[in-house]
């Protein structure tokens, strides 16, 4: 189970999930923060107990119902996201439609990794998308697009399509010195040695790393959520790809749409920039809708898939399923501590 639950726990009592609410909705600068906190606490601290035993029930259970509890579980645990931003949730009984639809499926020669999401203007989706300022939004979302935009398992999916991962895997270096690096401040040099890394890019004929250095690093700055994001980015003189920032800056850069850190790995999205991956809890979101989907209504398919070891697809559904469970609640604390810096407990 991922260690996020041990921190999530904090919330699961009325006096915690108060307490933790009155601080963001005063950070949001609503009015009344304890009144509003102490409206939403009760439903606040279930979602995240409820969310576990979810969780905790998926891990046990077979392959043909787990898509459902994961669906669940993840929908809870995005609620409570939700609530960190919006105290008067639910507004009305059309946020509480799943906001996602899919197509009606045809039995014959149908294609899980060519199926369709597709956002609706109003529900939960849509709610969240406006909320954490997902937009705009495609009018559909193409599973296989959708499995490839996932770090972890686009190498997977790459395998078995025969295609290009559009996700990196990129190394990089701790304890480099800032001297070598064209344009580094002055101050650099007065710093330690070891705070300090450098992050060189391997050389494609594809992509945005086809792309010359300056080319390069303006694309970079340019698609940083805001400017104070890329400050302290340095570039290696020369023609080598070799970015160099200060060792602290390293999970910032998580929030840039081109970069990924996942424990020690870093990825890099040399994908089109017109068609830059989904947060990962919207795309997990997505999919979880579809494969739950398929689990209550195209049972006799879905009995196929998850019976039969000849499909390729049950290799990618086991894959996702797998890394959801292991990843999706450190994903949701780490998107609430994006937006309640210094308010998630210590």
């Amino acid at each position: 189970m991922d260690n996020a639950w041990k921190t999530f726990r904090y919330l699961e009592t009325e006096p915690t999930s108060r307490k933790f609410l009155v601080a963001c909705y005063d950070r949001l600068g609503l009015d009344n923060p304890d009144r509003l906190a102490f409206q939403q606490s009760t439903r606040f601290l279930y979602l995240w107990k409820q969310a576990r035993h979810f969780y905790t029930t998926a891990e046990a259970a077979e392959l043909s119902v787990q898509p459902l509890l994961l669906f669940y579980g993840c929908t809870h645990l995005l609620k409570g996201m939700l609530l960190t931003r919006d105290p008067a949730y639910p507004q009305n009984s059309r946020v509480l439609q799943h906001g996602v639809t899919t197509r009606k499926l045809k039995r014959s020669a149908y294609s899980l990794t060519d199926d369709e999401i597709r956002p609706q203007k109003e529900g939960f989706f849509a709610h969240l998308a406006h909320l954490f300022s997902l937009s705009p939004l495609q009018d559909r979302y193409v599973v296989q697009n959708l499995l490839a935009s996932i770090p972890e398992v686009s190498d997977s999916y790459a395998v078995l399509s025969d295609t290009q991962a559009h996700w990196l895997r990129l190394n990089w270096n701790k304890g480099v010195s800032p001297i070598s690096f064209h344009d580094a401040k002055s101050e650099a040099s007065t710093n330690t040695i070891g705070s300090w890394i450098s992050i060189p890019f391997p050389d494609k004929q594809e992509g945005p790393l086809a792309y010359s250095v300056e080319t390069f690093s303006h694309y970079i700055r340019r698609l940083a959520p805001c400017p104070d994001q890329t400050e302290h980015f340095e570039w290696k003189k020369g023609t080598v790809k070799e970015l160099l920032l200060p060792q602290d800056s390293l999970a910032a850069l998580e929030q840039h749409p081109l970069f990924h850190l996942h424990g020690q790995d870093l990825f890099f999205w040399n994908g089109s920039s017109t068609s830059l991956p989904l947060p990962e809890w919207a795309s997990h979101y997505l999919l979880l809708y579809l494969l739950s989907m398929l689990c209550r209504y195209e049972t006799e398919w879905w009995g196929e898939l998850t019976l039969s070891h000849d499909y390729a697809e049950r290799f990618l559904v086991e894959r996702f399923l797998e890394y959801h469970a292991a990843t999706f609640p450190t994903i949701i604390m780490k998107q609430i501590q994006r937006n309640n810096p210094h308010v998630w407990p210590t």
